[in-house]
């Protein structure tokens, strides 16, 4: 009952943080650069409230029954990295020689912001990965598939998997629902790998630092 009432609570946070600047902007109107700054520590206080939330007496789920040392979390999470991005750049190919569009809106709209407001980037690098891996990850995917539990071990975790997945490619609502699908099978694959959900959190970050970081030496 534990794992179920902590997974409630992280689900119930993170709609808050997500929908609260939302509503902060349309209770008071507030200027570009306000809701910007307000964004900014939602997400890197939101993060911080379902790392505690996520990590502090949370009974362990199915993938985190595996144990990987330090340096073994540090070398998946750079090789998921690598390998997520491989797998963006064939997607990617395969979308534009079926003769659909490469270019992601949503992505599109969130750099222009970061070249206005280069703090916004701690929200791209930092909060929203973080917040991403716990919910995606370690709830929809891990604590669920214990949950479901009377399906076995193996059933359970793929049925999440593709849920989980799914519901991330859905979030980031800009038409590329395989690849956003696909980043989100790797990324559970890589925490069940190691059983770490720092190991996603790891390539997660390193996905989104790659498209950002550049923007800000321009």
């Amino acid at each position: 009952m534990k794992l179920e009432k902590k997974s409630i609570y992280i689900l119930i946070t993170y709609l808050i943080i997500y929908l609260l600047p939302s509503f902060l902007n349309s209770s008071f109107k507030l200027t570009h650069a306000v809701i910007f700054n307000v964004q900014i520590i939602d997400y890197l206080v939101g993060a911080i409230i379902l790392s505690f939330l996520a990590f502090h007496d949370m009974p362990k789920n199915y993938p985190e029954k595996k144990s990987s040392h330090a340096w073994q979390i540090v070398l998946w999470g750079i090789l998921g990295f690598i390998i997520v991005i491989i797998l963006q750049t064939i997607i990617l190919r395969l979308t534009i020689q079926a003769g659909g569009n490469a270019a992601s809106q949503n992505t599109n709209n969130l750099l222009a912001i970061v070249k206005h407001y280069p703090l916004y980037a701690l929200i791209l690098i930092v909060g929203a990965p973080i917040m991403e891996e716990i919910v995606f990850r370690k709830v929809l995917f891990g604590n669920l598939a214990t949950l479901f539990g009377f399906l076995g071990p193996n059933i359970a975790q793929l049925l999440t998997a593709l849920l989980a997945s799914t519901l991330f490619a859905f979030a980031h609502a800009d038409g590329h629902l395989v690849l956003y699908g696909a980043i989100g099978l790797w990324f559970c694959w890589l925490y069940h790998h190691t059983g770490k959900i720092q190991t996603s959190m790891i390539a997660h970050i390193l996905m989104n630092s790659l498209v950002v970081l550049p923007l800000l030496t321009l």
